[in-house]
């Protein structure tokens, strides 16, 4: 079982330069920590990511981190040419000495597409289809070819190669079997985008279609799911702090939405942090609840991997620092 760190590095109040120079710290304490792997969303016209480029989030903190991975969930493919897409990933591998791990998926958010001349969800999808394509022949060849709807390629030279081989992780998240499947064919780490009941069966369906193809289960990548964490002395300490922070995360999650006009998806069980936790979905206590809660999720879900996030809204540095060091020290020992 391996702890991350999953982050949208949300508007907290704080001067914007204050905020990321205080994030970069956080994600230092995360190296020496020992958590697995320090993971940035992406997010574009919207105070839910005051860092809408990842990547260059990313290559700051490769330059203070020496052991903790570092990647996206996810780098939004649809929005780039697939060709700086590959560039820039194999320079974070360098720059990180082959650390990176590399989410990928296509934006679920019409606005945000739209914002970069996407029109739509198919568009999205087969812009997705094509990049991910070029990006996978990319990391692992001297050059590209393709042809498409959207991308045409001839022989364009690939001249920098990551430090990882054949290529760095690419991670996914999903919400369904055929998805599930689709990551086990490819060997790519998943992590499950709904309550942990449903992620059974995403899991079991990635580990038979892993075992059809003669995979021993020894080799079987990452498989996560993605939940609010707050950690404190005591639980009602924890509560109010992830009460107080959650209010304006929520209202930047559901910003840009608002302000288009279009309904969110049905994303949380309750209005608020505590409502959320009464459900089982999220988690604000003490370390010893963290444990219980860590096993409850990880047999229903049948995960091996958690991507946990333990700072939003105006959440200080200290108070997440707080929550990742019991982390560290109280829950994740027992899970080794």
């Amino acid at each position: 079982m391996h702890f991350g760190i999953i982050d949208h590095n949300d508007d907290s109040g704080r001067p914007h330069g204050q905020q990321i120079a205080e994030r970069l710290e956080l994600i230092e304490a995360y190296d020496r920590l020992g958590i697995h792997a320090y993971h940035l969303t992406e997010h574009h016209g919207t105070p839910l990511a005051i860092t809408p480029s990842p990547h260059l989030m990313l290559a700051a903190a490769a330059q203070r981190t020496t052991r903790i991975r570092l990647g996206t969930l996810i780098t939004i493919l649809s929005l780039y040419h697939p060709m700086r897409v590959l560039e820039e990933a194999v320079t974070l591998d360098q720059l990180s000495n082959g650390r990176l791990d590399l989410g990928v998926g296509r934006g679920v958010s019409p606005a945000e597409l739209a914002f970069h001349g996407v029109s739509g969800e198919e568009e999205a999808q087969e812009r997705f289809d094509e990049a991910f394509e070029i990006l996978r022949q990319g990391l692992t060849s001297d050059s590209v070819t393709h042809a498409g709807k959207h991308y045409t390629l001839t022989d364009a030279p690939v001249v920098s190669h990551p430090v990882q081989r054949p290529h760095p992780p690419l991670w996914y998240g999903t919400r369904t079997l055929s998805k599930a499947q689709w990551c086990a064919r490819l060997g790519m780490p998943m992590i499950a985008l709904v309550p942990s009941p449903a992620v059974r069966p995403l899991t079991d369906a990635y580990r038979a279609e892993w075992a059809s193809a003669g995979r021993a289960p020894q080799d079987l990548p990452p498989l996560g799911i993605s939940r609010n964490m707050v950690i404190a002395p005591t639980s009602a300490e924890a509560m109010k702090i992830a009460n107080r922070a959650f209010a304006r995360f929520r209202s930047s999650l559901f910003y840009l939405w608002e302000k288009a006009g279009i309904v969110p998806p049905p994303i949380f069980p309750a209005d608020d942090y505590e409502g959320i936790h009464a459900t089982g979905h999220f988690y604000a206590g003490d370390p010893a609840g963290a444990r219980e809660w860590v096993a409850r999720h990880r047999d229903m879900a049948g995960v091996t991997y958690m991507a946990l996030e333990t700072c939003f809204g105006d959440m200080t540095k200290d108070e997440a620092l707080q929550s990742a060091e019991l982390l560290a020290t109280e829950v994740m020992p027992h899970f080794t």
